[in-house]
């Protein structure tokens, strides 16, 4: 699979993550746990502690970006030993997407792939609980943001050598909303409301272009279709 496509679809899947039904109608409580600031404290900081918000908000998305690399890199090693397989497993990855997308798209529900697993390993570190906090979060949104986390790990399993970097730019597009708005939550307050406002339409469209992209693989038509681009975005050697 073309690397082109593969990390901006990554990045994107990420940051539909962040703006799924656990995540963005949360994220005032999410910041408040994380930074241990109410929500009035995070509108009314002083510019003197936002660069502590940041080194704290940084550090919990280290926190869930590794035990997402680390899933990509456990995906890396299955891969190897299915790459003789791999037509059988581009198919199944198909299905799995296509039923991810159709999930994503609300037109058949699964609580269950919208639930939270609550874990609270403490702050007893101070600041430095955010890492281990972020670690933990990653476990606990793991089935809320399923139908998108589970796109993006068949897509890892059959890229090979490519799963923890593909992971590592979900991370990106998950995380880097998550720190801008624990810097910056006041002033984008209106634009994170719009975006929930519109959540419905945002993952419609997502689930519409994850069974896209598993007809594709599903059909076998994903890689020819994107050689062409491979070829001319390659640098020439």
């Amino acid at each position: 699979m073309g690397d082109l496509t593969l990390y901006p679809l990554a990045f994107a899947a990420g940051a539909v993550s962040f703006l799924s039904p656990c995540v963005l109608p949360l994220l005032p409580g999410y910041l408040s746990y994380i930074l241990g600031s109410s929500v009035r404290d995070l509108n009314d900081s002083p510019a003197g502690q936002r660069l502590s918000m940041l080194y704290t908000t940084i550090l919990f998305v280290a926190g869930f970006s590794i035990i997402f690399t680390l899933m990509g890199s456990a995906l890396d090693v299955v891969g190897s030993f299915l790459k003789d397989y791999r037509g059988v497993t581009q198919m199944i990855a198909g299905i799995i997407i296509i039923t991810m997308g159709i999930f994503l798209t609300g037109l058949i529900k699964a609580p269950a792939l919208y639930r939270e697993i609550r874990l609270n390993p403490g702050r007893r570190l101070g600041p430095l609980s955010a890492l281990p906090l972020g670690m933990a979060f990653a476990v606990g949104w793991t089935p809320c943001i399923g139908p998108i986390l589970a796109s993006v790990y068949m897509l890892a399993l059959n890229s090979p050598g490519k799963g923890a970097s593909l992971l590592f730019i979900y991370s990106l597009g998950l995380g880097l909303p998550f720190i801008i708005s624990g810097v910056m939550f006041a002033r984008l307050a209106r634009t994170l409301n719009w975006f929930k406002n519109h959540s419905i339409a945002i993952h419609r469209t997502s689930g519409a272009i994850l069974v896209i992209i598993g007809l594709l693989l599903l059909t076998g038509r994903w890689i020819p279709l994107m050689a062409p681009l491979q070829r001319y975005f390659q640098p020439p050697i």
